[in-house]
């Protein structure tokens, strides 16, 4: 590598080290995986899911999520990303007027939380 060549990688590895995500952030999401997980626990979501890694969630009244982060489509209809699946878990309604999921009062940095850690399952 010629001098200036290695002067400019040296000069920019500081900023491209801080677009990595951290150990407790899902790739691609700008939740925390760790907080997300937590938050599913705290709101009970677990009552109507079965939720890999959330303990006690064993529900049977919605799907299993196991896989999540490989799904096509959030309720059968809404294209999975990130910033739908976080409209999805504020206010499922909203949404998709027909759904039995109800908005539970979780908040947009909570969402994003929970759609970090959704989406990590694969």
């Amino acid at each position: 590598m010629k001098p200036r060549a290695r002067m400019a990688a040296l000069a920019l590895a500081p900023a491209l080290a801080a677009c990595s995500p951290s150990p407790h952030q899902a790739a691609g999401s700008s939740g925390n995986a760790d907080a997300g997980r937590t938050a599913l626990q705290a709101y009970d979501c677990g009552v109507c899911h079965r939720i890999p890694g959330v303990r006690g969630a064993n529900g049977q009244v919605g799907p299993p999520l196991a896989g999540f982060g490989k799904r096509v489509y959030i309720a059968g209809r809404i294209p999975n990303s990130e910033a739908m699946l976080v409209r999805w878990i504020v206010d499922p309604p909203a949404l998709q007027r027909s759904t039995a999921m109800p908005a539970v009062g979780v908040n947009e940095e909570e969402a994003r939380d929970m759609a970090a850690y959704l989406l990590s399952l694969r």
